[in-house]
């Protein structure tokens, strides 16, 4: 069912009316605040239409109307203009980057940070779930004599850490000189963190499947999650709560998110937690934009309640998204140039 220019500008209106003030709105505000040129019945009757199409529908309180999940979807798809930063807002988000940081740890942990401060809802910035990069070194700290810690130090300067389980007795000695070998291959070698892997339990000094890992590969950064459940328009916090408790779970929904959709870096989506199919989820909103390091996908974003200023959150995910891929274009060009050194 198609929907009429007049149907789209009081669509729009009633839209914007809810996302700003969290309240049902009526044909005679409509008239006044948003100087739209039509009559209060004219208005009534294509209010009545877009609630017969599924765009808004009546509360039990009031006789105005709020968008559905239709109505925001087909405002956000088709109505929604993206707010654009001022000059002062861009300083400031280039200023953040001004001094590059080439840990791309750092650089999520401050990302994260920046935009629970420039949005204040729950700042998101999450590595790839897998990664094929080069392994620059490699620590092995002696626990005891059957276990180890690995410390793997990637090419962009993320670190990786695991706690390995023996399967013979190895004294501090021996690890030293194994670290050293495998340095030492390094140093001749393009190794990814599974050819070192591979290497190590190919000593057979290792049980891989005893192996236990203190951190999975992807980081995840989440800042101001409280801020998720001050809206008073969302319902049942405990569910959500747990889940966002869980870094883990929330790692899940953003991955699950990139492998279902078509996501092109730079571009910024929006996802409702209802679409989803998560219990908990039904209030909340996920606002997102994708990063790429080599074939694989980062996410950087906000979670928040529903009833956003997406204009605004939006623009400013757009332009963080945009300084994100800068520091990390400019560090692997860094990089590429220190190999081609050696």
């Amino acid at each position: 069912m198609s929907i009429t220019e007049r149907e789209k500008l009081v669509l729009n209106a009633i839209v914007n009316y809810y996302l700003n003030f969290g309240d049902t709105i009526g044909s005679r505000t409509l008239v006044k605040k948003y100087g739209i040129d039509l009559s209060s019945a004219t208005i009534r009757n294509v209010m009545a239409d877009l609630e017969d199409m599924g765009f808004i529908a009546k509360t039990h309180t009031s006789s105005g109307r709020i968008p559905t999940d239709k109505g925001y979807k087909y405002y956000l798809d088709e109505l929604l203009k993206v707010e654009k930063l001022t000059k002062q807002e861009r300083e400031n988000i280039e200023l953040a980057y001004e001094n590059r940081v080439n840990e791309l740890d750092m650089l999520l942990q401050q990302t994260s940070t920046l935009l629970s401060k420039l949005t204040t809802y729950a700042g998101i910035a999450m590595e790839p779930a897998v990664m094929i990069e080069r392994v620059k070194k490699i620590e092995l700290v002696h626990i005891d004599n059957l276990m180890i810690v690995a410390i793997i130090v990637l090419e962009n300067r993320s670190v990786r850490t695991k706690k390995l389980i023996l399967k013979e007795p190895i004294t501090k000695e021996e690890l030293q000189e194994l670290a050293e070998e495998i340095n030492e291959r390094l140093k001749l070698e393009e190794l990814t963190q599974t050819d070192i892997e591979d290497y190590i339990i190919g000593k057979k000094k290792l049980i891989p499947k005893v192996a236990q890992h203190y951190e999975e590969d992807g980081k995840l950064f989440i800042n101001n999650v409280p801020s998720i459940f001050r809206d008073k328009h969302v319902n049942e916090v405990s569910e959500a709560l747990e889940l966002f408790n869980q870094r883990k779970d929330i790692r899940g929904i953003f991955e699950h998110i990139i492998n279902t959709r078509n996501t092109t870096d730079g571009r910024v989506e929006v996802v409702f937690g209802d679409e989803l199919g998560i219990r908990g989820l039904e209030d909340y909103s996920f606002v997102y934009s994708t990063y790429s390091i080599g074939d694989s996908q980062g996410v950087i974003g906000v979670i928040g309640p529903k009833r956003m200023a997406y204009s605004k959150t939006m623009g400013l995910i757009k332009y963080v998204t945009q300084e994100v891929n800068k520091v990390i274009n400019q560090n692997q060009i860094e990089r590429k140039e220190e190999i081609d050194e050696r």
